[in-house]
C-alpha cells in the first residue's frame, strides 16, 4: 500500500522536473495566466505554478538525478588490467638484437567476493529512495506553503471587502445626517461623531490594504510570480468541514509522511551498509592469464595465476564498528521521527478540533443576522427612531460579530493546513 502511495505521489512530483522559462508552460506553450494583466489565481493554479516554477524543487530534482549516479556505479564491475612486458633486449646491438628477448602479455580480472556488489547496490538504492523521498517532502511542503499564502492573502482581501462596505455605509449615513442637521433633527455633535467614526472606518479599510499588500507579496514570492503583476484570488471560507478521528490521523500519518518513508530507507541503507562492511572484511580474489613467448626460438607458453590478501591483521574492524554505529543511530533517529509524528498530529488535530468548536457556537447564516441587525439600527437611526449611541453600538455588535466570525473561519482554514502538514497528505 505504502509503495502504491509513494507512487502516485512520485507522479504528481513530475511536474517540478520541467524546466520552464520564466512565463512558459510545458512544451514551451504560453501559459494564458502568465499573458494578462491580472492574474485570476485559484489555490489549485497556485499550487501547480509553485511546483513548476520553484528554483529549490529544481536544484533538489537535479540532486536527485545525481544520486542515482550511485546505483549505477554500485552496479559496475571492476575493469580489467592488461600489462604487456618485454625484456632481455640488446640495447647496444647494431642493429638492435631481439634475438634473445622475453615478451609476456598478462590480463588480471578482480573477482568480488562475500556478495559486495550486491550490498553496493542495495544501500546505493535505499539511498536514493531516501532522496527521492525527500524530494516528495519538498514538493508537499511547497504545496502546504502556498496554500498558507492563498489563505492569508484571502483572509485580507475578505478584511478588505468588510472594511469597504462599512465605510461605504457610514459614509452614506453622514450624507444622510448632513441633510437632517440641515433640518434641525439632529445636533452638530452627532454629525461631529459620526465623521469620526467614519474617519475609524477609513483608517481600517487602509489597515486591511495594507495587509493584503503583505499577503500578495508573499503568495507571489511562494508561487514565484512577477511583484508588479496583480493578483486577484479566488477562495472561500467554508463554515464546515469534515471531521477526522484522531487514531485515524495518526495510522494515516503513518502511511504517507514522505519524511519517515526518507527516514526507513536511510535505516535500511545503513543496514546494507553494515553487511558491506562485514563483507570487505574477506578479500578480493585476483586472477589473471599470462601469454609468454622467449626467444631465440620464441616459442609460445601460456600461465596464469590467482591472488589473494591474507586477512592477518585488518579485516575492516573500523569500518565495520563505524556502520555498526551508523545503523543504530539511523534507528534510533527513526524512532524520533515518528514520535514527531505522532506529536505533529496530536497538536494540530487539536487546534483543529478547536476551531471547529469555535465556529460552532457560531449561528448559521451569521453574516445575514449581523447585516439584519445593523440595517434595521440604521433605517431607525435615519428616521429618528434610535439616537446615535444606539446606532453605534449596533454597529460594534455588527463589526464585533463579522470580525470574529471569519476570524473563526481563517483559523480554521489555517488549522486544517496544519493538520494536512502533520498528516502528509491533502485532506480537505
Amino acid at each position: 500500500m505504502k509503495f502504491i502511495v509513494q507512487i502516485l505521489l512520485l507522479g504528481l512530483a513530475g511536474t517540478a522536473w520541467a524546466q520552464l522559462p520564466a512565463d512558459s508552460s510545458r512544451n514551451g506553450v504560453p501559459n494564458p495566466l502568465l499573458q494578462s494583466d491580472t492574474i485570476h489565481l485559484s489555490l489549485a493554479t497556485a499550487q501547480e505554478l509553485a511546483v513548476e516554477r520553484n528554483s529549490a524543487l529544481l536544484g533538489a530534482s537535479y540532486r536527485l538525478h545525481a544520486a542515482e549516479a550511485d546505483t549505477v556505479g554500485a552496479r559496475l564491475v571492476p575493469n580489467p588490467q592488461l600489462s604487456v612486458n618485454t625484456s632481455y633486449v640488446n640495447l647496444l646491438g647494431r642493429p638492435i638484437d631481439f634475438s634473445t628477448s622475453s615478451n609476456s602479455l598478462r590480463l588480471d580480472q578482480v573477482i568480488q567476493l562475500g556478495g559486495k556488489r550486491g550490498y553496493r547496490i542495495e544501500t546505493a538504492e535505499e539511498s536514493v529512495a531516501a532522496v527521492r523521498a525527500d524530494f516528495v517532502n519538498q514538493i508537499f511542503q511547497t504545496r502546504a506553503d502556498v496554500k498558507d499564502s492563498y489563505i492569508d492573502a484571502a483572509y485580507a482581501q475578505k478584511q478588505i471587502e468588510l472594511a469597504q462596505e462599512s465605510y461605504d455605509l457610514f459614509a452614506r449615513l453622514v450624507d444622510a445626517s448632513q441633510i437632517r442637521l440641515k433640518a434641525g433633527d439632529i445636533g452638530e455633535q452627532d454629525v461631529t461623531k459620526l465623521l469620526l467614526t467614519e474617519l475609524t472606518f477609513r483608517q481600517a479599510l487602509s489597515d486591511a490594504q495594507q495587509s493584503l499588500i503583505d499577503a500578495l507579496a508573499r503568495l507571489r514570492q511562494t508561487v514565484h510570480l512577477d511583484a508588479n503583476r496583480p493578483v486577484r484570488i479566488d477562495y472561500q471560507f467554508q463554515p464546515t468541514s469534515p471531521v477526522y478521528v484522531s487514531d485515524t490521523l495518526h495510522a494515516i500519518a503513518l502511511r504517507s509522511r514522505a519524511d519517515l518513508w526518507a527516514q526507513e530507507h536511510r535505516v535500511l541503507s545503513a543496514e546494507h551498509q553494515t553487511h558491506l562492511a562485514k563483507a570487505n572484511a574477506w578479500p578480493d580474489l585476483d586472477v589473471g592469464v599470462e601469454l609468454d613467448r622467449q626467444g631465440p626460438d620464441f616459442k609460445n607458453y601460456f600461465g596464469g595465476g590467482i591472488g589473494i590478501a591474507i586477512p592477518l591483521f585488518s579485516r575492516n574492524q573500523d569500518d565495520i564498528m563505524r556502520t555498526d554505529a551508523n545503523y543504530r543511530a539511523s534507528q534510533y533517529d527513526l524512532q524520533s521521527v515518528e514520535l514527531s509524528i505522532h506529536n505533529d498530529v496530536a497538536t494540530a488535530y487539536a487546534k483543529y478540533e478547536s476551531s471547529l468548536s469555535v465556529l460552532g457556537g457560531y449561528p448559521n447564516k451569521m453574516v445575514d443576522l449581523a447585516g439584519d441587525i445593523r440595517t434595521v439600527a440604521m433605517n431607525n437611526y435615519t428616521k429618528g427612531h434610535i439616537s446615535l449611541l444606539d446606532l453605534l453600538e449596533s454597529q460594534r455588535i455588527y463589526n464585533d460579530a463579522i470580525q470574529n466570525y471569519y476570524s473563526a473561519l481563517y483559523k480554521l482554514a489555517k488549522n486544517q493546513t496544519l493538520l494536512e502538514r502533520a498528516v502528509g497528505v491533502q485532506l480537505f
